[in-house]
């Protein structure tokens, strides 16, 4: 991607708003690639209010995405035992022992 600095206003816009709706796709490090390259842009005189919009929302998508992975990990590495035969259907590598 380009330098930030040399970016029109429409064109950082035009980039928010493409990465954002792109992390709909599952793709929630898109948002946060999206809020961490762009944010600094938002500091500029010229910048369109609607930057700082798109920015808070990639950011709250990513960490709503951290919150549900992080619970589903939590959740499975403690009960997959538990859930038997379902839980080795969906497990990619057995572990030994258990």
């Amino acid at each position: 991607m380009p330098s930030i600095d040399k970016l029109a206003p429409t064109e950082i816009l035009s980039i928010a708003k493409k990465m954002f709706w792109g992390g709909f796709a599952f793709l929630p490090f898109l948002w946060l690639v999206n809020f961490m390259y762009l944010w600094p842009a938002t500091k500029r005189a010229d910048a369109p209010p609607e930057l700082k919009k798109y920015l808070l929302m990639s950011l709250a998508g990513s960490i709503t995405w951290l919150i549900i992975l992080s619970t589903w990990f939590g959740l499975f590495v403690n009960m997959r035992v538990a859930w038997g035969a379902a839980a080795d259907m969906i497990t990619v590598v057995i572990p030994k022992g258990v």
